[in-house]
């Protein structure tokens, strides 16, 4: 009888150190689960945050180097600009007191024809931004340096066709150049990057996806 009785104290779960109830672990397994979601989104957050802050760092590099590499290209010109008219008007005075009064007239002409042809061209250069602006309009960029970084490389890549008009170098235009451009992969960094809202499974026009076994 006493064998009997062991035999099945063991067998009582309340009684065996390794049964079910004995077991701590038992049922956590959820609950494990979910106290990892927290630390999982902060270091998805803290990810997030890295990105932005290399991509901000990255922006104002690109941007400082066109500042600076527009500045001097202005300064250059500006300072030929300068020694040209500098030497125009030492040569006008000359043709002035030696007499030459014609010749004066010409480069006097001259003179005037290329200021209405730098007029001109900074009217042009005034049309294409606004064109390349309007363009630009509507995009999410990140933040004001990543516009204007996209508003520069625009630009450089634009040209005039046979009717003045501001075209891609490859003939298209430039709202379909534009529309490229920010399409490109390559040029993502300049833009907000885009949040997923949960509702992957839905079609562009905000409707659920059709069911494949239903029949119409």
């Amino acid at each position: 009888m006493s064998g009997e009785t062991n035999k099945d104290d063991n067998n009582n779960p309340a009684n065996n150190a390794d049964g079910e109830a004995g077991d701590p672990n038992v049922g956590k397994e959820g609950g494990g689960a979910q106290n990892a979601d927290p630390a999982g989104n902060q270091d998805s957050d803290a990810l997030t945050k890295m990105v932005a802050e290399k991509v901000e760092a990255e922006l104002a590099e690109i941007k400082s180097k066109l500042n600076n590499a527009y500045a001097t290209r202005d300064e250059a010109i500006a300072k030929l600009a300068e020694k040209e008219q500098a030497e125009e008007e030492s040569r006008l005075e000359k043709l002035r007191e030696e007499g030459k009064h014609k010749e004066a007239f010409d480069l006097e002409l001259t003179k005037e024809r290329a200021k209405n042809d730098a007029l001109l061209k900074r009217n042009t250069e005034l049309s294409r931004d606004n064109v390349v602006r309007e363009s630009l309009r509507g995009l999410d960029f990140r933040n004001e340096k990543a516009a204007d970084v996209a508003f520069k490389e625009v630009i450089s890549e634009l040209s005039q066709n046979e009717n003045g008009e501001w075209v891609h170098k490859t003939g298209v235009s430039v709202s379909e150049f534009v529309q490229a451009f920010s399409k490109d992969e390559v040029q993502s960094f300049l833009f907000k990057p885009k949040t997923s809202t949960g509702a992957g499974s839905q079609q562009g026009n905000g409707n659920p996806p059709a069911d494949k076994n239903s029949t119409s």
